[in-house]
């Protein structure tokens, strides 16, 4: 069973997605997954490709945390129409529902939707299904997220020189 589960794990492990949610998830350790890797190693579990890519996966998933954590600094100053209205939070998914024309991200409403069936804002009858894409939304914050990036890139190489 352990084979398996490291087979899988190296699988995904270049995987860029499968990183961002390791290192999202709450339940990720670096220090669980190096002594994975020891002991898989050690116990001879997978074949030369494969063990590479698990190896590999402790750092990539430290890269990336480190950029979410970046980013996660990018969004202090964000304008208020790109922060979910109940839990003032940078939106990831920004949705319009319908009933009370309110943007709020997916996440948010869909967690609330579990208890209740009805629109937070206005108290009228609202299903998943219901919710539109705040397209033009998200591709603005888009837009600002890249500008950010770019403006802190910018500043990290002058400070380099």
């Amino acid at each position: 069973m352990l084979t398996d589960l490291c087979e899988i794990f190296s699988s995904y492990a270049d995987a860029p997605l499968f990183q961002e949610h390791c290192a999202k998830s709450g339940y990720y350790t670096n220090d669980l997954m190096t002594k994975a890797v020891k002991t898989c190693t050690k116990l001879g579990l997978l074949k030369d490709d494969n063990m590479a890519l698990f190896a590999s996966l402790p750092e990539m998933v430290l890269e990336v945390s480190k950029t979410i954590e970046d980013d996660d600094a990018l969004t202090i100053d964000a304008p208020d129409e790109f922060l979910d209205p109940l839990m003032c939070t940078f939106m990831k998914d920004p949705v319009l529902l319908p009933t009370s024309g309110t943007i709020i991200d997916r996440s948010t409403v869909t967690q609330h939707l579990l208890n209740d069936p009805h629109d937070p804002f206005n108290r009228k009858e609202l299903s998943i299904d219901m919710v539109e894409p705040a397209d033009d939304l998200r591709e603005r914050m888009a837009a600002w997220l890249a500008q950010k990036r770019a403006e802190r890139d910018s500043n990290n190489m002058a400070m380099e020189e």
